[in-house]
């Protein structure tokens, strides 16, 4: 009997996607192992998955769900790898931690820049000594990119609060030994390996940088262009002069490390706001407004009857399951939706209200719809949902029907039914 509630409750959370709002993971990239390895060790049900040849690690970290993978250096193995993470794991946040060299005359080896913006030094025109710099077209909007990209206010916030009990590791210099200072700054980012004293110049002067890397600014305009909350972190290996290239063999692996426990640091604060936020009676009236989409003024006509098909429904119908026990039996299952709107790209933002193993909630949560010609279909898979395992799946919506078919590790079948939509004298509390 647990086996069918658990898997009854799956299917329910598949249908309206809740799994992916309680499930979707914060991604962590760097650029080489060093960078990330710290993070893996201490990761909880670790599980690889190979996309592209590119490996991403699943796991807990702190309590939270992440996603970590080393991208390569340089702006265009990193701007792939965010691509793949965004694409397949639909990360909430992202950020970028390891090591850079240092522009700013104050800073020191060791120090940590957290940026509050990024950009691409080497991206502009070259009409004298110096670049001048400036945005290229979002191919998604048609609109000009900044030249910086602001970090994420409120991942720059629970920086913040992670900084209060943070402990680094102190730097050996000639000078004797350092503890790290931490600082809000601007870091950017080019195909090169700054070890140039005329350069480094340059690009404080020219663009206020405290630090310099080379992989950084193009993250941050791929997530800028996914919309995917970005923090770029980095912890000076270098001075990016004369002595860069030496400097960098000896303290990289300590630097590394030290903005990798600022990350770990990170995700607990993320963790903990994220636990304080979750209450399993929400009202829907006091939950708070999805965001504001950016192309809810621009649906196409099949997404404004997407829209009105799925807004103050109940669907009803049934799922079987294969490869077990009775597998011909029909099992009923019945719950609500109330409210989506479109976010960008593929992805709506849903108000569902679900019960399932003593639970009543309603949550908002964030669907990806994909479209065979007129046609929307719900499309998860390997999904991992808290308690009950993975899953994938397909479901078709289409003039007041759903039908798909869904699989586990264990076991597999199909769903299908009717959407009605709910009126004034409906009473949908006993909703299953």
């Amino acid at each position: 009997m647990r086996t069918m509630l658990n898997i009854s409750a799956a299917l329910l959370l598949i249908v309206l996607g809740v799994g992916a709002a309680h499930t979707s993971p914060v991604a962590i990239l760097g650029a080489f192992d060093e960078e990330v390895v710290i993070l893996e060790r201490q990761l909880v049900n670790p599980r690889t998955h190979t996309i592209e040849g590119i490996q991403f690690l699943t796991g807990t970290l702190n309590g939270q769900n992440v996603v970590i993978a080393r991208t390569g250096v340089a702006k265009v193995n990193a701007a792939m790898t965010a691509t793949l993470v965004i694409q397949h794991f639909h990360p909430n946040q992202l950020i970028f931690t390891g090591v850079a060299g240092g522009l700013n005359p104050d800073l020191q080896i060791g120090d940590i820049v957290i940026a509050q913006k990024t950009a691409q030094h080497d991206l502009g025109r070259l009409e004298s000594a110096d670049i001048e710099n400036f945005g290229v077209r979002n191919p998604i909007n048609g609109k000009r990119n900044p030249v910086f990209f602001p970090a994420d206010p409120e991942l720059l916030r629970i920086t913040e609060a992670a900084l209060a009990d943070i402990k680094l590791n102190p730097f050996q210099t000639p000078q004797g030994q350092r503890h790290p200072r931490i600082i809000r700054g601007i870091v950017v980012t080019g195909d090169i390996f700054v070890a140039f004293d005329a350069k480094k110049t340059a690009l404080h002067k020219n663009l206020g940088a405290d630090a310099v890397e080379m992989e950084g600014a193009a993250v941050a305009q791929i997530c800028w262009q996914q919309n995917v909350p970005c923090l770029v972190i980095r912890s000076l290996s270098d001075n990016a002069g004369a002595n860069a290239s030496e400097d960098f063999k000896k303290y990289y692996k300590i630097a590394a490390r030290n903005s990798a426990a600022l990350v770990t640091r990170i995700i607990s604060q993320l963790h903990s706001k994220q636990s304080l936020q979750q209450d399993t009676t929400i009202n829907p009236d006091q939950t708070q407004k999805p965001p504001v989409s950016t192309q809810q003024n621009a649906l196409s006509l099949n997404e404004q009857r997407f829209h009105e098909m799925l807004s103050d429904v109940t669907l009803t119908g049934h799922f079987t399951i294969t490869g077990g026990e009775d597998s011909s039996t029909l099992r009923e299952e019945k719950y609500t939706i109330t409210k989506v709107t479109k976010l960008s790209d593929d992805y709506w933002f849903f108000f569902a209200r679900v019960q399932y193993g003593g639970r009543d909630v309603t949550v908002p949560l964030k669907l990806e719809v994909k479209w065979a010609d007129d046609t929307p279909i719900i499309t998860l898979t390997d999904l991992e949902l808290p308690e009950l395992g993975t899953y994938t799946a397909r479901v078709i919506i289409y003039r007041g029907q759903y039908a798909g078919t869904w699989s586990s590790d264990k076991h597999g079948g199909h769903l299908f039914g009717i959407i009605t939509k709910n009126t004034p004298e409906s009473d949908n509390t006993d909703s299953q």
